[in-house]
């Protein structure tokens, strides 16, 4: 079941942001993404500059926006379009929700990603697994990302299928710290942590460049029971990082599974079918410059798009797309 202390539920910003004036006479359509300049705004500044380019007849206004708020604001009618992860699809479309509601929108693509879950340590604190954390009652400082964060729940219920608690740690003589990734990864290397743990970032992350510097370093493995008992709470699929993923920052990996997280773009169910279809198509014929944006976008692909938007169903807009493809 949902544990809303992870969670944070935020009120939108009241202000929209407009991508392109001059449309007086244009369908107008809002959507809700993240914060201004991050990675979730940029992708949907730039489906709003491909819609502009295809359908000069319809344009869509860009507001900044925090996940649940963006949920909230698709199923009251507020915005047309929202930026949300897979996770938060399933979870909204369950009702296994911070507000304990049951939502009720459509999916139109997985557009961003993987993000998977990713477990640093240097080798000099003389940790290979999670087994041995408990195995041993390793008095570990784990560092993770705030308590607010999607991402953050998914750490802890890794780290409770293994059976570490925050309690645990603490009677271990250990520590669960919340911070951000910069705070996380100097802490790290700074010998303050014992680990950096991400339920969901991209990989080979840049910031670990820093801490190869310093000395050799791992990803802890996960088994395959662990991220199946994850992947299937979250309604998420399970992707192989691959060996060596960091071999370039002196950092060593086997290659393990992982339950991946996923961005999305969502839409209301209330948009009409031709509407919601010329939207993905705008977005699929400028998906080239969409994957230059940033090069998580790579994975909008016909087959990971319609298959990774979580549990909410697709709108039949987008059904029909893909299968026309």
């Amino acid at each position: 079941m949902f544990n809303s202390k992870y969670f944070k539920y935020l009120k939108a910003l009241p202000a929209i942001l407009i991508v392109g004036t001059g449309f007086a006479n244009a369908e107008q359509l809002k959507m809700v993404a993240g914060s201004v300049g991050g990675g979730y705004f940029k992708a949907a500044a730039a489906l709003s500059e491909y819609v502009a380019a295809e359908m000069p007849d319809v344009k869509i206004t860009v507001g900044p926006g925090t996940t649940w708020s963006n949920v909230d604001q698709l199923d009251a009618g507020k915005v047309d379009l929202a930026v949300i992860e897979n996770v938060v699809s399933s979870l909204a479309w369950s009702g296994d929700s911070p507000t304990g509601a049951k939502y009720d929108f459509r999916m139109l693509a997985a557009v961003r990603g993987p993000s998977v879950i990713q477990a640093f340590v240097p080798n000099d604190r003389g940790i290979d697994s999670f087994e041995q954390i408990v195995r041993e009652k390793k008095a570990i400082r784990i560092a993770t990302f705030e308590r607010s964060q999607l991402v953050t729940g998914i750490a802890i219920d890794l780290l409770a299928e293994y059976g570490i608690t925050e309690e645990k740690l603490k009677e271990w003589g250990g520590q669960l710290i919340f911070t951000s990734l910069k705070q996380g990864f100097e802490m790290l290397g700074d010998g303050v942590a014992d680990m950096w743990l991400t339920g969901g970032s991209f990989y080979p992350h840049p910031a670990a460049a820093q801490l190869g510097l310093k000395g050799k370093y791992k990803l802890l493995p996960i088994s395959d029971n662990v991220a199946k008992a994850v992947a299937d709470k979250y309604g998420m699929q399970i992707a192989e990082v691959p060996a060596g993923a960091y071999a370039d920052s002196n950092g060593e990996n086997v290659a393990y599974p992982s339950p991946v997280v996923v961005v999305t773009f969502a839409v209301s169910k209330d948009l009409s079918d031709d509407l919601v279809y010329n939207i993905l198509d705008a977005l699929w014929k400028h998906r080239e410059e969409f994957y230059a944006v940033h090069r998580q976008h790579n994975v909008f692909k016909l087959d990971f798009a319609q298959s990774n938007v979580g549990g909410a169903p697709l709108h039949p807009g987008a059904a029909k797309w893909y299968a026309e493809q």
